[in-house]
């Protein structure tokens, strides 16, 4: 049977939906679901994993794939698999603490526990507390008497090279489909994460999943699940896994497949959404989890990258522009961790992002023509020769209408950098300047980060993309340089008109009270904001974090920013 391709491919969330499936592909699902299982003992396919270290992160996508389309195996093959998707028996059942589950496990023979059962039922709680209580999901709908009582069922088993699944049960209501939980009885050699914790994290994954289907099922037509955002559903409990066990990192075994690929869209990266869960650390960081929570509550109707992207419609800004922002905090990442805090908490043991391109820059100007998927980051490196610096820019493609139509196809832009100020229409320092050109105007953001400062801006005004209430620039600020600090603020204040100014740094120690008066004001993107100018001798204070205030009468701005002495 030659099914090695395809099995390797299918681990990482392959969608099949019935009409695509081939003689072959079926035998694939069957011998690989039998193989967990431990009903199929094939020597090849255990060769296969043992030479590519290949471990299921989770089973939902092969499960549900052979759920529907149960139908289309042969009559003998229907047989075993309906008796392996069948809640199984243990010879034990336990409640936990707070009665949310019931565990069904073994203590002697293939399936016995590994782990301490204890702390494993002390860990669903406290995943129950955290995703339904604290953050308000609603609870997975009860299975009536299915695992003796209605409480829901998790399962220990040996699964081989498998952490866990969840596997689908009835359609009990609009969106609301029951289900169980399988996961491995002892998280031996071969996991990223061993034991007690592995249990931990699969538990938070695996009940998030529960969580997808018994509430936010998709409608049209209904399942327990939409075959082509697997991907969402992946990226969501892999960072629950984060949220709930933040001590417990297994996200890390599959982030250097996205930061060494990092101009993958986010519904089609290498391994369907593992590799890119900090893209929802990144939005709860920024957002908090309420719009992780707006986005689940749009997918019963949506397709998930649309859910994302209409998300941010409360929140005074765009796809493109957190998409765009996300690439920042990427770069930011590994030997670039350069401030720490600002950016991803655990920035410094995340990889170091790989550039899709890097190229010298030694002229008075040059054209570099490129292209990129929809939903995805393009990281362009620039070696800028003459002066020694270094410019990477990131240019985003936030197009989710044709992701959803046609998520490979790439489209064009192109960037013509300057060896001066004026040339390009966005201004990088007083050596260089920047013109990006597009094909479609609407769904293009780009930012860029020279000598490790991020450069926005326009002609104009070189503000940041991104508007808020109130921001600083150039932030973070570079002492060497001694530039100025304009800060804008979201105001009808007038030239002239004083406030008064207050920084601190990150214990909330004062470190300037000084009054100011605005210098300019303008309108951008229908909003005025006014601008006042901080001087570099303001600004001797140590590399670090600060936080200012603004004042004037009943009106209070707040924001951060950072120092960098070099």
């Amino acid at each position: 049977m030659k099914f090695s391709v395809f099995i390797l491919v299918l681990f990482f969330s392959i969608n099949l939906l019935p009409q695509d499936l081939s003689t072959e592909q079926l035998d694939s699902l069957y011998s690989v679901f039998t193989f967990i299982k431990g009903v199929n003992t094939n020597d090849e396919l255990q060769k296969q994993l043992t030479e590519n270290n290949t471990i299921i992160k989770c089973g939902l996508s092969l499960v549900g794939s052979i759920k529907q389309n149960l139908n289309l195996f042969s009559a003998d093959q229907q047989n075993i698999l309906s008796k392996l998707l069948a809640q199984p028996t243990a010879q034990k059942s336990v409640v936990t603490p707070n009665g949310f589950f019931r565990v069904h496990y073994d203590t002697s023979g293939s399936n016995a526990i590994g782990y301490n059962i204890n702390l494993f039922l002390q860990a669903l709680d406290s995943v129950y507390n955290y995703e339904i209580i604290y953050l308000g999901y609603t609870a997975p709908p009860p299975d009536g008497t299915e695992g003796d009582d209605d409480k829901y069922d998790i399962y220990i088993q040996n699964l081989y090279n498998t952490y866990g699944y969840t596997t689908p049960g009835a359609n009990v209501g609009t969106s609301q489909w029951t289900s169980f939980i399988n996961i491995d009885n002892d998280f031996g050699s071969g996991f990223y994460t061993h034991g007690i914790d592995a249990a931990r994290v699969t538990a938070a994954h695996e009940f998030h999943h529960a969580i997808q289907m018994g509430n936010y099922a998709p409608i049209d037509p209904p399942a327990a699940y939409r075959n082509n955002d697997v991907w969402f559903y992946e990226i969501t409990s892999t960072s629950f896994e984060e949220f709930v066990f933040d001590d417990v990192n297994d996200y890390y075994a599959y982030m250097p497949a996205y930061f060494n690929n990092p101009e993958q869209p986010l519904q089609n990266t290498d391994l369907g959404g593992y590799d890119i869960a900090i893209w929802n650390i990144f939005l709860q960081k920024k957002f908090d989890h309420g719009i992780l929570k707006k986005q689940w509550e749009m997918m019963p109707a949506n397709r998930a990258i649309k859910s994302i992207a209409l998300s941010f419609s409360d929140y005074t800004t765009t796809f493109g522009n957190e998409l765009n922002r996300f690439g920042i905090w990427c770069y930011f990442t590994g030997s670039r961790n350069v401030f720490p805090g600002e950016y991803f908490d655990e920035a410094d043991q995340y990889p170091e992002l790989n550039p899709t391109a890097t190229m010298n820059f030694n002229s008075n100007s040059q054209t570099y023509n490129m292209s990129v998927n929809p939903t995805a980051n393009y990281f362009f490196n620039i070696n800028l020769v003459q002066s020694g610096d270094k410019y990477f820019t990131i240019i985003t493609n936030s197009d989710w209408q044709k992701a959803i139509t046609d998520v490979n196809e790439l489209q064009n832009f192109s960037l013509i950098l300057y060896n001066d100020s004026s040339s390009g229409n966005k201004y990088l320092n007083e050596n260089y300047s920047v013109t990006f050109n597009k094909e479609n105007q609407t769904y293009w953001n780009s930012a860029g980060i020279l000598n490790n400062i991020v450069v926005y801006g326009d002609t104009s005004y070189n503000i940041p993309e991104m508007e808020s209430e109130t921001f600083a620039y150039p932030n973070p600020y570079r002492t060497s340089t001694l530039n100025k600090v304009k800060i804008a603020l979201a105001s009808d204040l007038n030239k002239g008109d004083e406030v008064d100014l207050n920084i601190y740094t990150s214990g909330l120690e004062q470190v300037l009270s000084k009054r100011y008066s605005i210098v300019s004001s303008y309108l951008k993107s229908g909003k005025k904001y006014c601008e006042i100018i901080l001087d570099n001798t303001d600004l001797h204070f140590s590399s670090g974090v600060y936080i200012y205030a603004i004042k004037s009468g009943k009106e209070l701005w707040k924001g951060k920013l950072v120092i960098f002495n070099d």
